[in-house]
């Protein structure tokens, strides 16, 4: 069985997007939890409005509403109440691409000896969707896969809840210490699902950078010098001020032609 967990706080305008993603799957062998962080809005009406409807359709549902310390802890919590062998975590704001992900990863697919399970993503930015770039075998320079495209067996979530002290990255940092275990990723050749690039991550550029340099240091991975670093962060500094003070044609034709550059296709 698959553990789907949604992750929320104050999300009423994009909370609905998420869960109908979720109960439109045609393969139901799953249970789905939502976590939410006390929300001060209607975020935990609206989910609790769509219990019958998972119960109908024989998938069993779980809302649990408590205040927690940020995205982070409510998905170490999710997974502490999960019963399903492979944990997904689909938060507000990020949807299934479609209604037969779940059957495309887990009908008549042998995973035995896959501890991690990773897909396609589609990021969407200035009304358009490219696909994230995947490069696994990049895991120690920058994030391999989008972690909604991932299902990792919940045994490894036990053994490694995400850090807290990583705001920004504890999935990045999940990623490196099972690859520094020598566990197996496969790649389930499915567009696993849809996510806006207004995440932290996307949005925090210096906040991200350093965060990614002090976890790869503790992974034991080389990482630039000082006088690199502070090269570095001369030119992200400016991509900053480029994403708060630019007006969006120009950020727009700027991230073409970065998309360009990379190679990343239209979805």
């Amino acid at each position: 069985m698959i553990s789907v967990i949604t992750i929320c706080y104050n999300e009423r305008d994009s909370i609905r997007g998420t869960i109908e993603s979720v109960l439109g799957q045609t393969y139901h062998d799953f249970e789905y939890i939502i976590k939410d962080g006390g929300s001060s809005d209607d975020t935990v009406s609206i989910a609790r409005s769509y219990e019958k409807a998972f119960v109908e359709k024989g998938i069993k549902f779980r809302l649990i509403t408590a205040r927690d310390k940020g995205i982070y802890d409510g998905m170490n919590a999710g997974v502490a109440e999960a019963c399903g062998e492979w944990i997904n975590f689909m938060n507000a704001g990020d949807e299934f691409f479609s209604n037969d992900v779940l059957e495309k990863v887990f009908k008549n697919r042998d995973w035995s000896g896959t501890d991690l399970i990773y897909g396609d993503m589609a990021e969407e930015e200035f009304g358009e969707l490219h696909y994230f770039r995947k490069c696994p075998e990049l895991i120690e320079e920058r994030m391999p896969f989008s972690h909604q495209s991932v299902f990792v067996r919940r045994e490894e979530l036990i053994r490694h809840p995400f850090d807290l002290k990583y705001p920004i990255g504890a999935d990045y940092n999940f990623l490196l210490t099972l690859n520094d275990e020598k566990k197996k990723f496969s790649d389930s050749g499915v567009l696993v699902g849809r996510v806006s690039k207004t995440g932290t991550s996307s949005v925090r550029l210096k906040d991200t950078f350093i965060e990614s340099i002090h976890i790869r240091r503790t992974h034991g991975i080389p990482q630039p010098t000082d006088d690199e670093l502070k090269r570095k962060m001369w030119w992200i500094d400016l991509k900053q001020f480029g994403m708060d003070h630019f007006p969006g044609w120009l950020k727009y034709v700027i991230r073409k032609v970065q998309r360009t550059v990379r190679g990343q296709k239209k979805v």
